[in-house]
């Protein structure tokens, strides 16, 4: 039949053997490609008569019900943009999940899962957003098991923003009112006293400032001059504080 049906000459296919040939010899079927195709057909129903089916599988149960909801799809979004652009703010994103009573969203699960499997205290994190759903898939899916299981963890690792180093006199800020902190930065890359080499301080301190502070940021480092030599960091500084500000606003209850 796969000759036949390659062929560009219709030709008399052969005599089919027993039923099949008994099948095609209708005078309706009055050329040669029509009585192969209905050969063919004829083949194809026979063999899928006899495919039987499988041994019965156990049904794959489910993981228990968890009340709390999943994380919405722009928070979602928002773990991607942050592992690619901004990971410093992603032991804040997970934290700030657990303890507004969200759910890590299911499709996240296998990527926050592997990106974990070597850390203990990011993976516990982790699991406790997925609930039984994280035990679950785990449990069926051997390629997400952690790298070192037996490492323990203690509750206050688990529930504490890991510790970022920052130089004492900007240190000073974070306990500063949002309007203040935004002027003191402001002036500071504007005069040239804040220049891109402090970048990973700054960084790590608009990483930790209060959240009411990140507004006034925004719009205080935007109005820097773009004709100005700090421009640049600004800008940078501007991206990460609106990250931050959508991802907590995005986790609210």
């Amino acid at each position: 039949m796969t000759v036949a049906m390659l062929g560009t000459d219709r030709r008399n296919p052969p005599t089919p053997p027993g039923p099949l040939a008994d099948l095609v010899a209708d005078t309706a079927r009055s050329s040669a490609s029509e009585r192969m195709l209905a050969q063919v057909a004829a083949c194809t129903a026979v063999r899928r008569a006899g495919v039987v089916p499988g041994p019965v599988l156990d049904e794959i149960a489910m993981p228990d019900t968890d009340a709390r909801p999943t994380c919405i799809p722009a928070a979602i979004e928002r773990w991607h943009h942050i592992t690619e652009s901004w990971p410093i703010l992603e032991d804040e994103w997970t934290l700030t999940l657990i303890s507004n009573g969200w759910r890590i969203a299911p499709e996240l699960l296998p990527a926050m899962l592997l990106r974990h499997r070597s850390d203990a205290i990011r993976r516990t994190r982790v699991m406790v957003g997925a609930g039984d759903a994280g035990r679950w898939l785990v449990g069926h899916l051997p390629d997400l098991e952690p790298r070192h299981p037996a490492v323990s963890v203690t509750p206050e690792a688990v529930k504490s923003l890991p510790k970022l180093p920052i130089a004492p006199e900007l240190a000073e800020m974070l306990d500063w009112p949002g309007a203040e902190v935004a002027t003191m930065l402001a002036q500071s890359i504007q005069t040239g006293s804040l220049v891109h080499s402090h970048k990973p301080m700054l960084v790590n301190l608009i990483a930790r400032i209060h959240q009411d502070a990140l507004s006034n940021l925004i719009n205080v480092l935007t109005g820097i001059d773009p004709m100005a030599t700090g421009h640049g960091l600004a800008t940078v500084l501007v991206d990460l504080a609106a990250t931050r500000h959508r991802m907590l606003t995005e986790l609210m209850r």
